[in-house]
């Protein structure tokens, strides 16, 4: 299982640009139609890359490999999680009443009650009344400190995906590949038609005109 073609279709780049694509249109799709969609948007975006990956002379085996760890290893993955994550952005990631002004309020007190409680309670080494303040702010916070940790949470899937598939093809390259498999992958390229450019003539620059010289008279007395 040898890369050919370059870098730019090595298994990390390839699927990175396959869930970047599915990334960029997720958040059109209705529930029902998600992972559906969201395969056939990946297939679409393989199928674009391959074009490129064939002019450049991959073998078939290759990609064959490559279309197994996106299509049947990465997505299966990848789709839940764009799902929930779907599901969580349109609902304003399960706050109530989706952080409005009034909510983050609410929010806020109950994070000065509960800080004054503390600072309230004997047992709990707490000597600074500001703390009850810090947790005010993070109640009003609130929303925007939910959203992140899931965002974040989503875009570390993602990297983990990628990073798999770089370390298997890493693992995979050149491992239990005899020699027999390794020049039938390389006589597989050398036998594929190359394309030849023809240049195109040059046009011979015209010569330039020389100005009419006109001839003197002779002088008559």
């Amino acid at each position: 299982m040898l890369n050919l073609a370059g870098s730019s279709y090595d298994f990390g780049n390839v699927l990175f640009a396959v869930l970047q694509e599915c990334e960029h249109k997720r958040r059109a799709l209705l529930p029902n139609e998600a992972e559906a969609r969201l395969r056939e948007i990946a297939r679409e975006k393989l199928a674009l890359i391959r074009e490129g990956y064939e002019e450049c002379g991959g073998t078939l085996e290759y990609w064959q490999e490559l279309e197994r760890e996106v299509l049947e290893t990465a997505l299966p993955q990848y789709i839940p999680a764009a799902a929930e994550q779907n599901r969580m952005e349109k609902t304003g990631y399960d706050v109530w009443r989706q952080g409005e002004p009034a909510a983050r309020a609410v929010f806020g007190l109950l994070g000065l009650v509960i800080g004054a409680l503390i600072i309230a309670l004997p047992w709990i080494p707490i000597f600074e009344d500001a703390f009850a303040f810090l947790l005010a702010a993070l109640g009003v916070f609130y929303p925007e400190i939910k959203k992140a940790f899931y965002d974040v949470g989503h875009s570390r899937l993602l990297n983990r995906l990628i990073a798999h598939a770089e370390r298997y093809q890493k693992s995979q390259s050149t491992q239990f590949v005899t020699e027999a498999k390794l020049a039938e992958e390389l006589s597989s390229v050398g036998s594929a038609p190359a394309r030849t450019l023809t240049p195109p003539t040059p046009s011979l620059p015209s010569p330039p005109t020389l100005p009419h010289r006109e001839r003197r008279g002779s002088k008559t007395g």
